[in-house]
C-alpha cells in the first residue's frame, strides 16, 4: 500500500518540477538509446547466421599458394587462400567425405523470361553452387526443389529463383518448369526460394557478409560450362602467369577462386575430416603441387567470420564508447537529482518530524528514482527506434532486419534504464535521508 503511496508522491513530485524531470528523464534516454542502437547493430552483425549446425559446417582452405611467397602475412604469420582451384574443388567434391558439399560462387548475367524482350532484360548476380548448398544452408523453398546430383554433374541448364524475381517475372505464381534467359542460354526454372536473408552471409566472403543474398542459383559446372566468369564478382587470384587465356587453361592453372564448404555429420568429425585433407595435400605434393608448408585448415561458421574479419574485436569499440556515454548520462542526471531531492530539504524535515524514519524517507526517493528510469527507458526505446529506423534509411542496401531491436533488447532496454537510474541514484537519496529535521525546520 505505500508503496503505492511513494509512487503517487514521485509523480507529483515529477509535475512540480517539469524542467528539472524532463532533463532527467531525457539524459537517462539519450545514453539508452545510444547504447541500445550501436548494442543492436553490433549484435546482428556479430550473430551466428547457422546457429542449429554452425559447428559442423566448415569452410575448407588448402595451401595451395606458389612456392616463392606467401599469400598474405598478418602479425609476421602465414595466411593462406580462403578459395580453391578448380582442381582441387572437383577433387574434393568426387571424394565426397562429408555428409554435403558446395562450390561456391558469385557471377553476374542478364536476366529475362521468355515473354520479356532484350530491352526489358535485368543484370542480376548469381550464386553459382552445388545442389547440397540448400541443405546445407537451410534455405527454405516456396516451390519447387533443388536440381539432382546428375544436373549437378552435367552442369544443366537449371534456375532456382528467389521469391522477389519470382514475383518480379511472374507475379508471384508457381514458376517451376518455366523458362528464363540467362544471357542467351535458356535455363528451366527448377524452384522458387522463399524469404531468406542470413546474417551474416558467410558463404561468400568479407565483402558481402552483410548483404542480401544474391537471387539466382545455378549448378556450379553450368557456370563452369557456359565460360560465365565475371572477374569482378569473383575475384579470382592467380600466382603464375595463365597463357592463352582461354578456359582451358584457366582451368587448369593455379588461380583461387571457388569457397568450398562441407558439412559433417557431427562436430565431432572435424578431425578425421582434417586427416583427409592433409592426407590430400601430401598426394598433391608427391605429384608436384602444394610446394609450401601444409597451413591447411577448415573453420566452422563461427570461426570463418572471425578469419574473414566479418566479426572482429573492433566491432564492439562502438558498444563500449555508447556504454561509457549512458554512464555521463547517468552521472550528469545524478547531479540534476541531487539537485531536485536538495531542494526538498525542507519537505524531508517536516516528514521527518512528524515519525518519518530514514528509511521511509529513503523509499519515497527510490520509487521517485524508479520511476523515472522508467520513463527514461520507455523514451530510450522510442529514440533507439527511430535512431534505428534513420540508420535503415542511410544505409538502405543493408538487410532490413539487421535494424530491428529483438525482444531481449526491448525488455533489457527498460530494465538497464530503470536498475541504472535506481543504482545512480543511491548517492543522492542517501544525501537525503540524512537530512537533520531540526536544522530544516529552523528555516522554515
Amino acid at each position: 500500500m505505500l508503496i503505492g503511496y511513494y509512487f503517487k508522491l514521485a509523480w507529483l513530485s515529477l509535475k512540480k518540477t517539469p524542467l528539472l524531470s524532463v532533463l532527467m528523464i531525457g539524459t537517462i534516454a539519450m545514453g539508452i538509446a545510444a547504447t541500445m542502437i550501436t548494442s543492436t547493430v553490433s549484435i546482428m552483425m556479430a550473430q551466428d547466421p547457422l546457429p542449429e549446425k554452425s559447428d559442423r559446417v566448415f569452410s575448407v582452405r588448402l595451401s595451395s599458394w606458389s612456392p616463392d611467397k606467401a599469400y598474405q602475412l598478418a602479425k609476421g604469420e602465414e595466411v593462406i587462400p580462403p578459395m580453391l582451384t578448380y582442381m582441387d574443388t572437383m577433387n574434393l567434391l568426387e571424394d565426397s567425405k562429408g555428409l554435403r558439399q558446395s562450390a561456391a560462387v558469385m557471377y553476374k548475367s542478364m536476366v529475362r523470361s521468355e515473354s520479356q524482350t532484350d530491352k526489358e532484360a535485368k543484370m542480376l548476380r548469381f550464386n553459382s553452387v552445388n545442389n547440397d548448398f540448400f541443405a546445407m544452408f537451410n534455405v527454405p523453398f516456396l516451390y519447387g526443389a533443388p536440381w539432382s546430383d546428375l544436373a549437378d554433374r552435367e552442369g544443366a541448364a537449371l534456375v532456382i529463383l528467389d521469391r522477389q524475381t519470382n514475383d518480379r517475372l511472374f507475379s508471384g505464381a508457381n514458376s517451376v518448369g518455366q523458362h528464363v534467359f540467362i544471357g542467351k542460354h535458356l535455363a528451366r526454372i527448377v524452384g522458387v526460394i522463399d524469404s531468406w536473408s542470413p546474417l551474416p552471409q558467410v558463404f561468400h566472403g568479407p565483402h558481402h557478409a552483410h548483404n542480401l543474398p544474391f537471387p539466382l542459383f545455378t549448378p556450379f559446372q553450368f557456370q563452369v560450362n557456359n565460360n560465365l566468369l565475371s572477374k569482378g564478382e569473383m575475384g579470382w587470384q592467380c600466382w603464375a602467369p595463365l597463357g592463352d587465356g582461354t578456359l582451358e587453361t584457366f582451368l587448369a592453372s593455379e588461380c583461387v577462386w571457388i569457397r568450398y564448404w562441407v558439412e559433417l555429420e557431427a562436430a565431432t568429425q572435424r578431425g578425421d575430416y582434417m586427416d583427409y585433407i592433409n592426407a590430400y595435400v601430401e598426394e598433391q605434393k608427391s605429384g608436384g603441387r602444394f610446394a609450401r608448408e601444409n597451413l591447411s585448415k577448415i573453420f566452422n561458421i563461427t570461426e570463418s567470420l572471425i578469419e574473414d574479419h566479418v566479426v572482429e574485436d573492433d566491432d564492439f569499440i562502438a558498444v563500449w564508447l555508447a556504454a561509457a556515454f549512458l554512464v555521463a548520462c547517468l552521472l550528469n542526471c545524478m547531479g540534476l537529482m541531487l539537485i531536485k531531492f536538495y531542494g526538498k530539504g525542507a519537505e524531508v524535515g517536516l516528514r521527518r518530524a512528524v515519525g518519518a524514519s530514514k528509511q521511509h524517507i529513503a523509499m519515497q526517493f527510490g520509487c521517485e528514482t524508479v520511476l523515472i528510469g522508467v520513463l527514461g527507458g520507455f523514451l530510450g526505446l522510442a529514440l533507439a527506434q527511430l535512431g534505428l529506423r534513420i540508420t535503415a534509411d542511410i544505409f538502405a542496401h543493408l538487410p532490413a532486419g539487421l535494424m530491428q531491436m529483438s525482444l531481449p533488447l526491448v525488455v533489457m532496454t527498460v530494465v538497464l534504464a530503470v536498475l541504472s537510474s535506481t543504482l545512480f541514484g543511491l548517492w543522492p537519496i542517501y544525501r537525503a535521508a540524512q537530512t537533520q529535521p531540526s536544522a530544516q525546520l529552523k528555516s522554515l
